[in-house]
């Protein structure tokens, strides 16, 4: 993929989510974000079909509310498969303790649906992907 000089290339998000309604909706969300970092948008709508899809996304939005797999199994089994890409847990849920526990299984970050608008996606996503660089390679610096 080429970038005009002076623009940064878009971060290729892998949205692992059933429900075609939170699909558009996270689509609507980030569009109507002006930064100088697009995304480039994949979604599927199961767990399974996101392990096959792993490789090439930046960065993973997973819902936790999966028909063939939900909640903390499914961020422990993504950040099994692909322990380099950052996660983000987007959840129905406000509960800190369920929160806590996708970090500790190795998501960057978790955000309740309704609570989220356009900008905190995107500064959550990109924060995910600065923070897993950050983390795997510590002599290269925080970049987002």
């Amino acid at each position: 993929m080429s970038v005009e000089p002076g623009l940064v290339a878009p971060l290729r998000l892998l949205v692992v989510e059933d429900n075609p309604d939170d699909v558009e909706l996270i689509r609507l969300k980030l569009e109507g974000v002006a930064t100088d970092r697009r995304f480039v948008i994949e979604t599927v709508d199961r767990l399974s079909t996101a392990v096959r899809r792993l490789k090439g996304a930046d960065v993973v939005l997973l819902d936790l509310g999966l028909h063939d797999s939900g909640g903390i199994d499914a961020v422990a089994r993504l950040s099994n498969e692909a322990p380099e890409i950052p996660l983000v847990v987007l959840t129905g849920r406000d509960d800190s303790a369920l929160g806590l526990s996708a970090v500790r299984e190795g998501a960057q970050d978790f955000l309740v649906k309704d609570k989220v608008d356009g900008p905190l996606l995107d500064r959550s996503l990109r924060y995910a992907v600065g923070r897993k660089r950050a983390y795997d390679h510590p002599t290269k610096g925080y970049e987002s």
